[in-house]
């Protein structure tokens, strides 16, 4: 590894990224339950996802996120460092076809034009049952650092957009679980098509 100075953690953090992307997200169906982790229904898909994870009432939703507009779904773990959302996005014009790419850039310039301090790192897709595009990316809520992965994909011809988000000095142990997480999507339809051909 390149020598770097104790205040550049975005060199250092670009470093560990190479290193991780040698490690292959665990993308395979499993069979039965994974060890500690859980089946989370959200409208039209299903997704497997670390254990510990809740949803949350609005009411405690509000002391994670300080805007009105909040997602749709949120899920944290106990020590609330650690979460997960879920929305349905509203696009501009009613598309026939969605563009996952097009979208996930849209998405990164949106970001980007918000808050000149995030600082983007890596993208990627996983090319589990259902096609998920991801970017991850550094933001900062008060005091403290936060990394954060996006994921998009489709569900019974909606986009879905999800984040992991956790305190930038845990990412390192999480970003391979929410990979391998974002494998285990599944939607509707294809569920069907399991039943139907069993």
């Amino acid at each position: 590894m390149e020598e770097v100075q104790d205040d550049d953690i975005d060199k250092v953090f670009l470093q560990i990224q190479k290193e991780l992307q040698k490690i292959e997200p665990d993308t395979k169906k499993w069979e039965g339950e994974p060890s500690g982790w859980s089946e989370f229904h959200g409208p039209g898909f299903t997704i497997k996802i670390p254990g510990g994870f809740e949803e949350t009432e609005r009411k405690k939703a509000a002391s994670v996120f300080f805007s009105k507009n909040r997602p749709e779904m949120i899920l944290v773990n106990p020590h609330e460092s650690a979460g997960l959302t879920f929305q349905n996005a509203i696009l501009e014009c009613e598309e026939t076809v969605i563009d996952l790419q097009a979208e996930r850039e849209r998405i990164r310039q949106i970001l980007k034009q918000a808050d000149g301090k995030n600082v983007f790192y890596d993208q990627g897709n996983v090319s589990g049952t259902v096609p998920v595009l991801w970017f991850d990316y550094k933001s900062f809520a008060a005091d403290e650092r936060v990394y954060n992965m996006m994921f998009l994909f489709l569900s019974a011809g909606k986009l879905i957009i999800g984040t992991f988000y956790c305190i930038f000095k845990d990412y390192d142990r999480w970003k391979p679980k929410i990979l391998t997480m974002l494998g285990t999507i599944q939607t509707d339809e294809e569920e069907e098509c399991e039943r139907i051909q069993s």
